[in-house]
């Protein structure tokens, strides 16, 4: 759409070179003052419905193209021999800047060798056109030659001009689209990620407040098993454990390296760079163990993206022993983690799910240096 847009406001430029022919007098270089002011004007109606059609559909079809070729080959010919004296050297030729707004037009919109073809074709209609006011001597002028062969140049130069343009910018169109590409597949897995901590965040507390509430207050002498109304609770709980296990088991990832540069490729595409740096990391872990290491360092980059004010991070992931630990490093804003209730933000997140899966996180910060979060977990 771009390119339409581009291409017809260069023809206006171009047909706007007429406009002193018609305005100051230059029509007097001209046998006919109704030909030459026809031919202008139906080149400039052809023009506006012609861009009109392309704009309106989006797009531009090859019958269009060659329609325009052909008229422009056709002006080509005919306004030279309207003149009165040569119009070789003179700017009353109006018709060739429109004529090379043709052969752009072909070039960027149309297949190469069609384009070729009509890019010669018209050259030949400019040349066929004024050599017979170049040759009128029978001996043509050096000037009046050289006048040709800058025009000729310019068709031929602004058509390989258009065609590497278009090629340069379809190039880069196709890595905008698949750089999107590349961010939208990241945002559905980031999603995805999100939508399964929540729902584990979420059965966490359910089991909090069922199945461990009970267990304690039992524990703790506050509940008779005994009673029916304790055994239907138990029951319940119980039910409640049977779906969680048969509806939202999560296995871990086979290869813990890929999974977690994985993590690392899906932020960069999300427009964070993140300096990555694994050693000695085993390739497999228990799937509990897995899911909270690439959790948990997933939310301590997603904290750097939108709370760190700093587009780079660094990731550190190194084997210990048969364990793993894990820092995230970025040199943002800061905070105090005094200042954040234990029950929110990055805190709560990452010790709620790294606690809970029996390794351990420390997150050091102050304003204006940066966050440091190390995640480590061990059999």
């Amino acid at each position: 759409m771009l390119l339409i847009q581009a291409s017809g406001a260069l023809r206006a430029l171009q047909l706007s070179v007429g406009l002193p022919v018609l305005l100051f007098g230059g029509l007097d270089d001209f046998r006919s003052t109704t030909s030459i002011v026809g031919s202008h004007l139906s080149a400039v109606l052809w023009s506006v419905a012609l861009f009109t059609v392309m704009l309106r559909r989006r797009r531009v079809s090859l019958g269009w193209v060659l329609v325009d070729l052909a008229l422009a080959a056709m002006w080509l010919v005919t306004v030279p021999q309207m003149c009165v004296t040569s119009c070789a050297s003179g700017w009353q030729l109006w018709v060739v800047p429109p004529a090379i707004g043709s052969i752009i037009l072909a070039m960027v919109f149309v297949r190469i060798g069609i384009a070729a073809v009509g890019t010669l074709v018209v050259a030949g209609a400019y040349v066929l056109g004024i050599w017979e006011h170049v040759n009128r001597s029978g001996t043509p002028a050096p000037d009046a030659l050289g006048s040709v062969a800058v025009n000729v140049f310019f068709m031929l130069g602004f058509a390989l001009l258009g065609w590497l343009c278009a090629g340069m910018l379809r190039a880069s169109a196709r890595q905008v689209d698949l750089a999107t590409a590349e961010a939208i597949e990241a945002r559905a897995r980031e999603a995805t990620a999100r939508a399964r901590y929540d729902e584990r965040t979420r059965q966490y507390d359910v089991l909090h407040h069922t199945v461990l509430s009970t267990l304690s207050k039992i524990a703790r002498g506050g509940l008779d098993h005994r009673e029916e109304a304790v055994r239907a609770l138990c029951a319940r709980d119980a039910e409640f454990l049977r779906g969680l296990m048969n509806g939202a088991a999560e296995v871990g990832p086979s290869d813990f390296v890929g999974a977690l540069a994985g993590v690392v490729r899906d932020k960069q595409a999300l427009g964070l760079r993140v300096y990555s740096q694994f050693h000695a990391l085993p390739a497999t872990l228990p799937p509990a163990a897995a899911s909270m290491l690439l959790g948990a360092t997933r939310e301590a980059l997603t904290n750097v993206a939108k709370h760190a004010s700093v587009d780079e991070a660094w990731l550190t992931a190194v084997g210990e022993d048969d364990g793993v630990r894990i820092v995230v490093v970025d040199r943002g804003v800061g905070f105090a983690p005094e200042a954040v209730p234990t029950g929110r933000g990055l805190m709560r997140e990452l010790r709620h799910r790294v606690i809970e899966t029996g390794g351990t996180v420390d997150v050091t910060s102050s304003p204006g240096h940066g966050t440091v979060v190390e995640v480590a977990w061990s059999p």
